[in-house]
């Protein structure tokens, strides 16, 4: 193992927000687990020095306070032991606090110390480091988010490395040819002079049918174009691409529990579980497709195994006939329909007979005070997030990551970056 004073740390930081920089660290993770590297749980550690995005937790005293989203996400997900969500998300770059930081350092007496969130994230990485193998930095928003209080991510990669931290830098970029490039140029050169020099990119959500052409141009054009064009404005050589990651269309599926829970967050909105008693337990499976439905018979063809149906919640015979497709399809396919949501709850009409078949039947069901027209609406217009029990989306994470991420040509457990 290395003799740095801290171990080996991976920094994944992107070129904009919603890039795929919380996906790529469990994708990381998922490597770093796997029979190549080895590592157990509970040796690797994971900080997310800057957050912007906050759900409330409960700290070890019981009390709740803000913590960054992905910070609970990952933790959560892949079970990573944390010493507190203090230190994991420590420094939390929320509305109004720009304003403040700048009215208090220019006025005649500052309260803050100017480094005051540096800090904050040296003492929290010190504290996620200690007794780990390993170690995972998240980083926030795109590259200049928290610059103004001396923590953007290029601040805190520099502020690692000058600790001693044997850093290795991942920059993740969308998937294209020319806008890739576009994408990358500013960032590469910007973090260099920051001294924040990237050691690897990772091209995320390419599309499989473009995939070796997008490896072919890439490839080429930074091992012989980019260093004879801007290799001299850099301070060490052009990063390698280290990881095509193929798009992985079931991270944008819903599951019946993530359904429930986002209307639950609309404003109004009364969601009812009618089945089964244990719905978060049974509720995670991914959603293959929503389809509504208006008739009674004739539309089985249109259904398959995977699928969720919405239809009115008065419609007994239609509600029917679909437990009993769901029957017929857990018998050919293995498999039945993923749930049912019945729509214009207000109205009511669901007989005690139905309601007692779809208890019986464990389907996940829930009933809602919107039209269909309006929960299709409302359901298309929502941006599918990966949630802390999203156990099958982690599967295809780690699946995916450890067939197209190449660690070994920039990270080795037994070397420090050069």
């Amino acid at each position: 193992m290395t003799s740095a004073p801290y171990p080996p740390t991976i920094f994944v930081l992107g070129t904009q927000q919603h890039v795929g920089k919380t996906v790529t660290c469990i994708g990381v993770i998922a490597k770093l687990l796997s029979p190549e590297y080895g590592y157990r749980v509970d040796q690797i550690g994971y900080i997310k020095p800057v957050g912007q995005q906050t759900v409330v937790v409960k700290n070890a005293e019981g009390q709740p306070i803000y913590v960054d989203k992905d910070a609970v996400l990952v933790t959560s997900l892949l079970e990573i032991p944390i010493p507190r969500y203090e230190v994991t998300s420590p420094v939390l770059w929320l509305g109004g606090l720009t304003a403040s930081y700048i009215d208090d350092q220019t006025s005649d007496a500052p309260q803050m110390p100017p480094d005051i969130f540096a800090q904050r994230v040296r003492e929290a990485y010190q504290e996620v480091a200690q007794g780990k193998e390993i170690v995972i930095v998240e980083g926030t928003g795109q590259p200049g988010v928290g610059s103004v209080g001396g923590v953007c991510n290029g601040d805190v990669i520099r502020m690692l490395r000058e600790m001693g931290v044997p850093l290795y830098v991942l920059l993740v970029v969308e998937a294209g040819i020319g806008s890739t490039i576009d994408r990358l140029f500013p960032y590469l050169i910007a973090m260099d002079r920051l001294g924040a020099y990237v050691n690897g990119i990772i091209v995320n959500r390419v599309f499989p049918e473009r995939l070796d052409k997008i490896v072919h141009y890439l490839t080429a054009y930074y091992q012989k174009i980019f260093p004879r064009q801007y290799g001299h404005l850099l301070s060490h050589p052009p990063p390698p691409i280290v990881g095509f990651v193929p798009m992985v269309p079931q991270l944008r599926r819903y599951s019946m529990r993530l359904i429930a829970q986002m209307f639950a967050e609309e404003d109004g909105a009364q969601v009812e579980i009618l089945a089964p008693a244990h719905f978060e337990e049974v509720a995670g499976r991914l959603i293959r497709d929503i389809k509504t439905i208006n008739l009674r018979f004739g539309y089985d063809r249109f259904v398959e195994a995977g699928d969720a149906i919405v239809v009115g919640i008065n419609a007994n015979d239609i509600i029917l006939s679909a437990l009993l497709l769901h029957e017929r399809l857990k018998r050919l396919e293995g498999e039945g329909l993923s749930g049912l949501i019945l729509s214009s709850s207000p109205i009511g009409g669901l007989s005690s007979h139905v309601l007692k078949l779809i208890e019986d039947e464990g389907l996940p069901t829930i009933a809602l005070p919107y039209d269909s027209a309006e929960i299709i609406q409302k359901i298309d217009s929502w941006t599918v997030k990966i949630q802390p029990y999203d156990t099958e989306k982690r599967a295809l994470i780690a699946t995916t990551y450890c067939e197209h991420l190449d660690l070994a040509q920039i990270f080795s457990p037994n070397r420090a970056p050069s």
